[in-house]
């Protein structure tokens, strides 16, 4: 049975609504488990959904359901100003949007290409990995492959390069971002006063485009390893793949007072850039390396804990984080006293389990995105199953 625990501020997605929308989808609502609350006593509220993909890598034709269109190892999730949920469909090579309850293609044309300007489904993408918003709505895409960065106009449905020249380098830093090279760009935040920050994966290196459009280096000596906690982010080394063979990781995301914070895969720990500048280790405290890391440390001090390959990292309004913990199949949130605990899935056991029950009970595989609401409702890029999961604040089951 479902129950409604603890809270009212449901206008988002009363239970109700839930349920129309899946059977909107034309699937039937899955049960919940009653036995949930026996097993994890005292765990905070919530409930998790399968929003959209079939958990079959495909893509079929446009204008279906979310839970009856395929998706391709989808890498990101974000929504818009709008309240529309965007999807990275990482392997489709495409952006696409649940629009009243049909997915439609935005950007991509579903091929490889070279990022150029023009109108978005007939531009050809290479294996985008990141979306975001600028601080004027226009949606922000980090054409990984194609080393450049894309803005999205809603209003022309075009696309067009904002930096990066399309080769994989190092180069351009005091001058115009257009004319820089990236390498493996795999995501882009924005600060309070709109600059934008972008984090070079290949390069080893965040890279900050001001208000005139002129690019820098913010963090990251380019070697890699782990070095420079406590003193100048610029100084201090990172490690994330970049060779022909890498996968995306180093996501970046900024909180409300300008910190910038980044997943510094390959050490396994998430690092803040403050506003002086300075860099620190905020979570993750194990094994530095390609080698996947391990699972330890909830209840206690984030820094303490093992991460393993964590790729993304996102910062709600009151400072609280939540972590991709990508190698170990799971999401781990650290609070704003430091502490680390285990949000969504069961950590160290890869599948798929849980629709309709507690984030914990169920199972997540290799998920590489995370991202939240205006509700901050958490969305989950379920990568390896090929779905969209959706951790709901305000419902709950018992």
């Amino acid at each position: 049975m479902m129950k409604i625990l603890g809270h009212v501020r449901l206008r988002q997605l009363p239970v109700f609504g839930l349920f129309l929308a899946l059977a909107a989808c034309g699937k039937t609502p899955p049960t919940v488990d009653d036995d949930l609350y026996e097993e994890y006593p005292g765990l905070p509220y919530g409930i998790m959904i399968t929003i959209a993909g079939t958990g079959d890598p495909g893509r079929n034709a446009s204008g279906s359901g979310p839970l009856d269109t395929e998706l391709y190892f989808p890498q990101d999730i974000a929504v818009g100003p709008d309240r529309r949920t965007y999807i990275l469909d990482w392997n489709n090579n495409r952006v696409v949007v649940i629009d009243n309850g049909i997915v439609r293609p935005l950007i991509g044309s579903g091929e490889p290409g070279e990022a150029l300007a023009g109108p978005a489904l007939e531009v050809g993408v290479d294996h985008p990995t990141h979306i975001s918003f600028d601080p004027q709505g226009r949606l922000v895409l980090s054409a990984w492959q194609n080393s450049r960065i894309l803005r999205y106009e809603f209003t022309t449905r075009r696309i067009e390069p904002i930096a990066g020249r399309g080769d994989r380098g190092f180069g351009g830093d005091g001058g115009p971002a257009l004319e820089a090279s990236l390498n493996l760009p795999s995501s882009t935040t924005f600060d309070p006063s709109g600059r934008m920050y972008i984090s070079d994966q290949g390069n080893l290196r965040i890279r900050m485009v001001d208000l005139n459009g002129t690019i820098s280096t913010v963090a990251g000596t380019g070697r890699e390893g782990f070095a420079g906690d406590g003193g100048p982010a610029i100084l201090a080394d990172l490690y994330a793949p970049t060779g022909d063979a890498a996968q995306p990781a180093g996501r970046i995301a900024m909180d409300r007072r300008g910190n910038l914070f980044i997943a510094d895969t390959f050490n396994n720990r998430i690092r803040m850039v403050d506003t002086t500048g300075r860099i620190s280790t905020v979570a993750g405290g194990g094994s530095i390396g390609a080698t996947a890391g391990t699972y330890s440390g909830d209840g206690g001090p984030a820094t303490q804990a093992s991460l393993s390959r964590p790729s993304d990292v996102a910062v709600d309004a009151e400072g609280n984080l939540y972590i991709a913990d990508t190698g170990n199949h799971c999401i781990r949130k650290v609070d704003t006293n430091g502490t680390i605990t285990t949000l969504a899935g069961r950590c160290g056991e890869p599948g798929f389990k849980g629709d309709s029950d507690h984030p914990r009970w169920g199972k997540l595989r290799s998920p590489y995105g995370v991202a939240l609401d205006q509700d901050e409702n958490l969305y989950i890029a379920d990568t390896f199953n090929h779905r969209i999961r959706v951790v709901y604040k305000h419902i709950a089951v018992r």
